[in-house]
């Protein structure tokens, strides 16, 4: 009998060591395989067709060809939370006004935000940032961050330099992300309707004077106007009003920025403009995944007016910190701190990892940001999967494409590699 209860005891005693034991093989494992190994063929290639960038010196991004700047929608994908690639963001914007005569930031915000970012730009009265920039501190979001606000002021301090024609302006195209500032803005906007003009005008000016924004009624309500009252209507309003309804319809986000993008476009006449912004990776993918439809991708719709006019540059991160919230951890790793940097999400594990990433590594210098292009003649990209993909062990957060034999060269044609990059700095909560 006591020899049974021994063993017992030591099955009981080692089972979980065991099973601790394999899974660290078994990560350890799929580590090796998620990430690969070196290839000196792609070394070669990536060695020829390379630019490192120093962003405050002016870069002259020469790896651009002239392909490149035929384009009319411009998208840098990173993953939040890392301070460089807002460098390089500015960086691009400068360079894109200066080659292209580019005026227009296509931010991942959405059109209220972006009216009170541009109110900054015009006035440079902070309170307008912070009726942006506090929504995402009190949600501790990633875009809550110091370092995208002194982008925008640099946007500013840079637009003083320009003629007023030349001058850059946020073009807002996400799905309602901040309710309040969707009221905060119809405020602002009703205040121009003439009075008594129709009913439901009078109960528009009504429900937006109130303290909260019942964004239900406010949706019923906009149907109507949009419906019987458009062309009574300025197009801000208008516009804001739709946006109110892909709101409550839930109609799916990446779709929102493609209609208000093409709606903009077509209102505002801004068919020969170009536009270039900073975006999510999911959002600057241009070929269909298997876990939604990115907003790169819907612009090359067989009717999107916008098919063969889009390039996205895909950034990679090694060796970086990343600004993570901690609301979902557990509190000995938060320490009651809103954020934590981690080294977690670069693109050779532990989280995230990129096949082929060991080749970036190997042809780039550490404290670095280097740009390569992906479909110069010979390049071993074309139908290769090597950094194409992202396996992310987090649920609904990889990136795999539903087409078979996808490659780098038909995903991003030019990538970017940030070495050694801090984490970007979290904006403070403060009461407005």
């Amino acid at each position: 009998m006591k020899k049974v209860l021994k063993r017992i005891a030591l099955f009981v005693l080692l089972t979980p060591i065991v099973l601790v034991a394999l899974a660290a093989v078994g990560y350890f494992t799929y580590r090796l395989v998620a990430v690969g190994g070196e290839s000196t063929l792609h070394q070669a290639y990536l060695a020829k067709y390379k630019e490192e960038i120093t962003p405050a010196k002016d870069p002259a991004f020469s790896i651009f060809d002239s392909a490149f700047y035929k384009n009319q929608v411009f998208f840098l994908g990173e993953a939040h939370g890392t301070a460089k690639p807002q460098e390089l963001d500015f960086a691009l914007v400068k360079h894109l006004n200066q080659k292209v005569n580019m005026r227009h930031y296509l931010a991942e915000v959405d059109y209220s935000q972006a009216h009170f970012l541009n109110q900054y730009l015009l006035t440079g009265d902070e309170k307008n940032l912070d009726v942006v920039f506090q929504f995402w501190a009190r949600l501790n979001a990633q875009w809550g961050n110091q370092d995208f606000m002194n982008k925008i002021k640099k946007i500013r301090a840079y637009n003083q330099t320009l003629p007023e024609a030349q001058r850059i302006s946020i073009v807002g195209v996400d799905r309602v992300q901040d309710p309040e500032t969707l009221h905060r803005h119809l405020k602002q906007l009703v205040v121009t309707l003439p009075a008594n003009q129709s009913p439901l005008q009078d109960s528009l000016r009504m429900l937006t004077m109130t303290d909260s924004l019942d964004t239900d009624a406010l949706a019923r309500m906009a149907k109507g106007l949009i419906t019987k009252d458009s062309t009574n209507l300025t197009f801000e309003l208008r516009h804001t009003l739709q946006n109110a309804v892909y709101y409550t319809d839930r109609t799916k986000r990446d779709s929102v920025m493609y209609l208000n993008l093409n709606t903009l476009v077509q209102s505002k006449g801004l068919q020969k403009e170009k536009f270039y912004g900073m975006w999510g990776m999911f959002h600057a993918i241009p070929v269909e995944v298997e876990r939604g439809t990115p907003f790169a991708y819907l612009l090359q719709h067989a009717n999107s007016p916008f098919k063969n006019k889009a390039v996205s540059i895909g950034v990679y991160t090694l060796d970086s910190e990343s600004m993570m919230p901690t609301a979902s951890m557990p509190s000995f790793v938060s320490k009651g701190q809103r954020f934590v940097n981690s080294t977690m999400t670069n693109n050779d594990g532990p989280l995230v990892f990129v096949n082929g990433i060991k080749d970036l590594r190997a042809v780039t210098k550490e404290n670095s940001i280097t740009l390569f292009k992906t479909d110069a003649p010979g390049t071993p990209y074309k139908n290769s999967a090597r950094l194409a993909s992202f396996k992310v062990l987090m649920p609904n957060q990889s990136i795999a494409f539903k087409q078979e034999n996808t490659g780098l060269a038909d995903v991003f044609q030019y990538i970017c590699l940030v070495r050694n990059s801090r984490a970007t700095t979290p904006v403070e909560v403060k009461q407005l």
